[in-house]
């Protein structure tokens, strides 16, 4: 008899069965592993932006809120798209950057960058949201804020710790 080279029908589909098999528990530990970096960049960029503002306030004598300190916004955005459901929008707001990585509204004072240049919007395209009301409203706290996956944020401004899927710090 002449010999058959090449695979029968039952062999293809228990190579095909192993494959997916190794293809089920290889997807999930990489989805994981990318998720996990996500959110180690979010802490990561919120405990910079934090730092940051500390900083401003520590070496300018002033608050990031308007220009020398005037008390001209409510919240400062990074870049990104704006998240939904602001719940800091209820002033005029201008860039982060303008406080933390130039001069342009602390004057002679400012000794920065207090911000890295890579810090922009969030892993899922989003912009950090920083509370400065709260640097003049004792029933609001200042919060830097990133909505997470669902980009929308539910967290108040009276809040000390983040709801729903944002992560939050809170400036002291």
């Amino acid at each position: 008899m002449p010999r058959r080279r090449g695979f029968n029908l039952i062999e293809m589909l228990v190579i095909v069965a192993i494959v997916l098999a190794m293809a089920g528990v290889v997807v999930p530990v990489v989805s994981m592993r990318k998720l996990d970096d996500q959110w180690r960049r979010v802490d990561d960029e919120l405990a910079a932006i934090a730092a940051g503002l500390r900083e401003y306030v520590r070496s300018t004598r002033t608050f990031p809120t308007g220009h020398s300190g005037a008390t001209s916004y409510h919240f400062l955005t990074s870049a990104g798209a704006p998240p939904k459901n602001n719940v800091f929008a209820s002033g005029p707001s201008t860039e982060l950057s303008k406080f933390l990585a130039g001069p342009d509204m602390a004057g002679d004072a400012w000794t920065g960058p207090y911000l890295r240049p890579d810090v922009g919007p969030d892993p899922w395209g989003n912009a950090y949201v920083v509370n400065v009301h709260g640097f003049f409203r004792s029933d609001e706290n200042v919060l830097v804020v990133c909505a997470g996956p669902n980009g929308r944020i539910d967290t108040p401004p009276a809040a000390t710790e983040a709801h729903g899927d944002d992560v939050v710090v809170l400036v002291r």
